[in-house]
């Protein structure tokens, strides 16, 4: 969702250094991008209390500065900034941290995409090009060929990539779900997820016995999950990262929502189809779900049918029993 900012940044600053900022396990998606000269990541532990982000923060006065725009709205992020020195600090008024920028941006009472939210912050009226959304993460040819020779040591040929889990639970999708989703899928498939997610997906390998399906969780990075990811004939995906990467690579992406307001942070691209049911309890916004009664109804109420038949309708690669 941050790279039509950098698009649009780039517009406006053609012949600047523009350097992304980010925690370390989402560098690799700015990774080979044209509008972004260099990346500067963080470690988990960087940034970790108030001692480790002023470190971290101060490391950043050997670059000197000139702009530094907040995408996150977090209190850590505006101290980052305020300790790196940077005479220009631009973001949303959020979590109390106004005095640490200067200049504070307020949001307004209607909801808009955060890919649109992050977009202005910069001063439009001075863009070119408004078509800003179709920013694609970009794998270079050597990526490609590797994945494709990855695919085929695997022996999956066009896999449907599912990618179930999400780091909050309340946007995982139901393991019956998933079960249920599987069964009716007679191609390959693999199963993507984090090396914390593995044990999970062999007990649907498990679960499943079916030849057609394996799982890859943690045994990738990320840009090599990318990479798989975009060889692949089309995807469902919970609420989650791995979701907005294969949208956003133009795969046929069916995407379930439930806890998450999709209005605001729903996956970018054309061939996305997303399945919200919209029911009292949603969207929550938490990571855990509050429901005592039904557990998970949001994403409980999402019928099998109607994924299986969004990825058929949004490209007929799909065979079911």
């Amino acid at each position: 969702m941050a790279l039509p900012f950098f698009n649009s940044l780039r517009q406006l600053h053609p012949d600047s250094k523009i350097i992304a900022i980010c925690k370390s396990d989402v560098a690799p998606i700015f990774e080979e991008y044209p509008s972004i000269s260099g990346i500067i990541q963080f470690e988990k532990k960087d940034l970790s209390g108030f001692r480790a982000t002023s470190i971290s923060g101060i490391s950043l006065r050997s670059i000197d500065l000139d702009i530094f725009y907040l995408l996150s709205d977090s209190y850590r992020a505006a101290y980052l900034a305020y300790k790196s020195e940077c005479p220009v600090r631009i973001g949303y008024s959020a979590q109390g941290r106004n005095p640490l920028l200067s200049k504070v941006f307020y949001k307004g009472k209607n909801k808009i995409h955060r890919s649109e939210q992050y977009v202005k912050l910069l001063d439009k009226r001075k863009l070119i090009d408004q078509e800003y959304s179709n920013s694609s993460i970009l794998l270079n040819q050597e990526e490609i060929e590797w994945a494709n020779k990855e695919l085929k040591n695997l022996g999956i040929i066009e896999p449907i990539a599912i990618f179930p889990f999400s780091v909050a639970q309340s946007r995982t999708i139901p393991q019956h779900k998933t079960i249920s989703l599987l069964n009716r899928i007679d191609n390959n498939v693999l199963i993507f997820g984090s090396l914390g997610d593995s044990d999970e997906a062999d007990k649907l390998i498990s679960i499943l016995q079916k030849d057609n399906i394996k799982s890859i969780a943690g045994h990738y990075g990320l840009r090599e999950s990318i990479a798989l990811i975009s060889r692949c004939k089309a995807a469902i995906a919970s609420d989650s990262g791995l979701g907005h990467i294969s949208s956003n690579l133009g795969i046929p992406t069916v995407s379930l929502f439930g806890a998450g307001d999709s209005e605001l942070t729903r996956p970018i691209g054309e061939r996305t189809f997303i399945i919200n049911k919209n029911v009292y309890c949603s969207p929550c916004l938490k990571n855990k779900c509050h429901n005592r009664r039904e557990q998970l109804l949001c994403l409980d109420q999402i019928e099998t049918n109607s994924v299986i038949d969004a990825v058929s309708n949004l490209n007929s690669v799909l065979r079911t029993d």
